[in-house]
């Protein structure tokens, strides 16, 4: 009898990136660096902002307004308490 396992963890790419290069900054640039960074809104995904500088691919700045995402929790908690009630109003069937 033969098993086979389940593979666990992350999946594995066709094409993996496994060439990497180092460069370093003087204090002027890091410090033009990470505005650009902020601006692009990729602070926390450094390789993907560089590798799209770099290639002149386009890259979206989504920005986040507070406010409106408590507006939506807000709605959403709305939305859950209505679904709350419909489900103890079952239906009655008719004798």
């Amino acid at each position: 009898m033969t098993s086979s396992k389940k593979r666990i963890g992350r999946p594995t790419t066709t094409d993996p990136r496994v060439h990497r290069y180092n460069f370093k900054l003087t204090t002027e640039e890091n410090i033009r660096f990470k505005q650009m960074l902020c601006k692009a809104g990729l602070e926390h995904n450094r390789s993907q902002f560089i590798v799209k500088r770099i290639f002149n691919e386009e890259f979206v700045v989504i920005k986040r307004d507070p406010s409106k995402t408590q507006f939506i929790a807000r709605l959403n908690e709305f939305y859950f308490q209505f679904q709350k009630l419909a489900n103890n109003c079952a239906p009655v069937k008719a004798i």
